[in-house]
Protein backbone atom coordinates (compact mmCIF):
# COMPACT_ATOMS: atom_id res chain seq x y z
CA UNK A 1 0.00 0.00 0.00
CA UNK A 2 2.84 2.43 0.78
CA UNK A 3 4.35 1.81 -2.66
CA UNK A 4 0.98 2.46 -4.23
CA UNK A 5 0.61 5.76 -2.35
CA UNK A 6 4.11 6.70 -3.48
CA UNK A 7 3.05 6.01 -7.03
CA UNK A 8 0.26 8.56 -6.66
CA UNK A 9 2.73 11.25 -5.57
CA UNK A 10 4.98 10.43 -8.50
CA UNK A 11 1.99 10.52 -10.83
CA UNK A 12 0.90 13.92 -9.50
CA UNK A 13 4.41 15.28 -9.94
CA UNK A 14 4.86 13.94 -13.46
CA UNK A 15 1.43 15.24 -14.45
CA UNK A 16 2.30 18.65 -13.04
CA UNK A 17 5.46 18.61 -15.16
CA UNK A 18 3.57 17.52 -18.28
CA UNK A 19 0.84 20.14 -17.94
CA UNK A 20 3.46 22.76 -17.06
CA UNK A 21 5.26 21.95 -20.31
CA UNK A 22 2.07 21.90 -22.39
CA UNK A 23 0.99 25.31 -21.11
CA UNK A 24 4.54 26.63 -21.52
CA UNK A 25 4.52 25.31 -25.10
CA UNK A 26 1.25 27.08 -25.82
CA UNK A 27 2.78 30.35 -24.71
CA UNK A 28 5.87 29.65 -26.84
CA UNK A 29 3.71 29.18 -29.92
CA UNK A 30 1.58 32.25 -29.23
CA UNK A 31 4.66 34.46 -28.78
CA UNK A 32 6.70 32.75 -31.55
CA UNK A 33 9.60 31.57 -29.37
CA UNK A 34 11.00 28.96 -31.76
CA UNK A 35 13.98 27.86 -29.68
CA UNK A 36 11.87 27.37 -26.55
CA UNK A 37 9.24 25.51 -28.59
CA UNK A 38 11.76 22.98 -29.90
CA UNK A 39 13.33 22.32 -26.50
CA UNK A 40 9.96 22.02 -24.80
CA UNK A 41 8.78 19.43 -27.34
CA UNK A 42 11.43 16.92 -26.26
CA UNK A 43 10.74 17.47 -22.58
CA UNK A 44 7.03 16.96 -23.24
CA UNK A 45 7.74 13.58 -24.85
CA UNK A 46 9.50 12.30 -21.72
CA UNK A 47 6.79 13.61 -19.41
CA UNK A 48 4.00 12.19 -21.58
CA UNK A 49 5.44 8.69 -21.47
CA UNK A 50 5.97 8.91 -17.70
CA UNK A 51 2.35 9.93 -17.11
CA UNK A 52 0.94 7.21 -19.36
CA UNK A 53 3.01 4.52 -17.66
CA UNK A 54 1.96 5.82 -14.23
CA UNK A 55 -1.75 5.84 -15.08
CA UNK A 56 -1.50 2.31 -16.46
CA UNK A 57 -0.05 1.16 -13.12
CA UNK A 58 -2.43 3.13 -10.88
CA UNK A 59 -5.69 2.80 -12.81
CA UNK A 60 -8.78 4.88 -12.03
CA UNK A 61 -7.52 5.77 -8.57
CA UNK A 62 -5.11 8.17 -10.29
CA UNK A 63 -7.83 10.62 -11.41
CA UNK A 64 -7.65 12.92 -8.36
CA UNK A 65 -3.86 12.93 -8.43
CA UNK A 66 -3.68 13.66 -12.15
CA UNK A 67 -6.20 16.50 -11.79
CA UNK A 68 -4.28 18.02 -8.90
CA UNK A 69 -1.01 17.75 -10.81
CA UNK A 70 -2.63 19.44 -13.80
CA UNK A 71 -3.88 22.36 -11.72
CA UNK A 72 -0.45 22.85 -10.16
CA UNK A 73 1.34 22.54 -13.50
CA UNK A 74 -0.77 25.02 -15.45
CA UNK A 75 -0.64 27.64 -12.69
CA UNK A 76 3.13 27.40 -12.34
CA UNK A 77 3.61 27.49 -16.08
CA UNK A 78 1.66 30.70 -16.54
CA UNK A 79 3.64 32.35 -13.76
CA UNK A 80 7.02 31.03 -14.94
CA UNK A 81 6.61 31.86 -18.63
CA UNK A 82 5.75 35.43 -17.79
CA UNK A 83 8.81 35.73 -15.54
CA UNK A 84 11.41 33.91 -17.65
CA UNK A 85 10.59 34.28 -21.32
CA UNK A 86 8.86 37.63 -21.44
CA UNK A 87 11.53 39.21 -19.22
CA UNK A 88 14.12 38.20 -21.82
CA UNK A 89 12.21 40.16 -24.46
CA UNK A 90 12.54 43.43 -22.53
Amino acid sequence: MILFEGLHWVLMTTTACLVFLRAFQTQNVIHRHYYWAVMTSYLMAFAEVAVVLGVVDAGWSSVLWVGTGGAIGVSLSMFTHKRIVQCQED
